[in-house]
């Protein structure tokens, strides 16, 4: 019996891309004065920040770079960014089954908390672990076993939506059932590579999972 909801933050309960997208072609046309593939900028989607700056901007100081990236995203958050269609109404089905419910995600700490109380869906989670709470990130398991220890709960009772291949991996090491979402461009290839059971279609769905 499930009695534990995880969730990945960008691009399953927020539709984040479109910042994220314009954040890196910003930062990559201040350092590098060049332009970036979408593709490429994709692929890192669900990648620690910190770790996908470090590997592309190495020669630049890491605090100069995060600083232009932020700066760009905090000036146009309320603008750009939504949460995905049925968010809310799932959280507050999930909250009246007493359905226990956390965040890992690879955001960090600061924005993951500014963002989900700029929702007002902060009151939903009991745990919330980003980037700064451990030292290995996703796919590692460390990020769920973490909000796990911390609601309680057990692997075998929980579940992870994610939207990338980053958070499925996750989930599999941790022993906890995926769910991808299944609004994001390449859904159903991950799904088939990774054997994912649950693909949503909206938010909505997880509540026939539940």
């Amino acid at each position: 019996m499930i009695d534990t909801v995880i969730f990945d933050f960008d691009g399953t309960l927020a539709n984040t891309n479109q910042m994220i997208l314009n954040s890196f072609r910003h930062i990559y046309s201040v350092f590098h004065k060049k332009e970036l593939s979408e593709e490429y900028i994709m692929s890192t989607f669900g990648e620690p920040l910190a770790l996908t700056l470090s590997r592309d901007f190495g020669q630049f100081n890491f605090e100069d770079v995060i600083a232009s990236y932020r700066d760009y995203q905090k000036e146009r958050f309320n603008e750009e960014v939504t949460l995905y269609e049925t968010v809310e109404e799932t959280l507050e089905f999930l909250k009246n089954k007493n359905i226990k419910m956390g965040i890992a995600t690879s955001r960090l700490k600061n924005s993951t908390t500014q963002a989900l109380a700029n929702f007002n869906i902060d009151r939903y989670f009991s745990s919330v672990v980003s980037a700064d709470d451990v030292k290995k990130h996703k796919p590692d398991k460390e990020p769920l076993i973490k909000v796990i220890n911390e609601l309680g709960s057990s692997p075998e009772t929980t579940l992870y939506v994610g939207d990338s291949r980053f958070d499925m991996e996750c989930a599999i090491n941790a022993g906890v059932t995926p769910v991808l979402a299944g609004w994001q461009h390449g859904a159903d290839k991950l799904a088939k590579t990774y054997d994912i059971k649950h693909v949503l279609k909206k938010m909505w769905d997880l509540t026939e999972v539940v």
